[in-house]
């Protein structure tokens, strides 16, 4: 029987500690008049993950995570979040140390930026602490259910992944460029496989 991962950050636990702060909790009750109680329904039926992040292919490379944390986390979902986000930019890179031995999937490191008053920060994904990853949890799921609201919003009752609004227009966008970059990276590992 296999096991299933117990991660650090949970989903559920998530949105029920958000639904009882009331500082929190506004755009998920939004989210529960135009898209059914979000307590009812699992991440991967929201609209946010089935008709956005769901489509960040994300396989064939391995993030680099810290050292002792790989197993704590469900990072395929946050990368999805990282690379699907409006409110911060990302790098993606070969890691030096796959290049030294490259075999297996490429190793990339996700280099995460945000603006802040003098400028960018910029932290590497494999730099974070516990607590902080935690934290981009929230923030970039918080993120997500409130440009779902803004979709139907703006779209009303008839809320379609393919609507050319501009909320959609930019998730078309973010997939492009994620999905530009991942190629060049399979690109350049060849090279180093080869």
């Amino acid at each position: 029987m296999e096991q299933e991962n117990l991660y650090l950050f949970d989903y559920e636990d998530f949105i029920e500690e958000t639904l009882e702060d009331e500082k929190l909790n506004e755009g998920l009750l939004k989210y529960s008049e135009y898209y059914g109680n979000i307590q009812d329904i699992p991440l991967e039926e929201t609209e946010f993950y089935k008709n956005y992040l769901s489509r960040f292919d994300t396989s064939g490379i391995k993030l680099r995570c810290p050292d002792d944390s790989e197993n704590d986390f469900d990072y395929d979902l946050l990368t999805r979040l990282i690379v699907g986000s409006f409110s911060c930019d990302y790098e993606l890179s070969l890691a030096e140390k796959w290049k030294a031995s490259p075999e297996g999937d490429p190793l990339v490191e996700l280099n995460i930026i945000v603006k802040v008053k003098s400028g960018s920060a910029q932290e590497s994904l494999h730099e974070l602490w516990t607590f902080q990853i935690i934290k981009m949890f929230g923030i970039y799921l918080r993120e997500q259910i409130d440009v779902s609201n803004i979709i139907a919003e703006e779209v009303g009752d008839d809320v379609d992944e393919d609507d050319l609004d501009p909320m959609n227009e930019g998730r078309l966008v973010s997939l492009r460029k994620f999905e530009l970059r991942k190629n060049q990276i399979l690109e350049e590992a060849k090279a180093y496989q080869s």
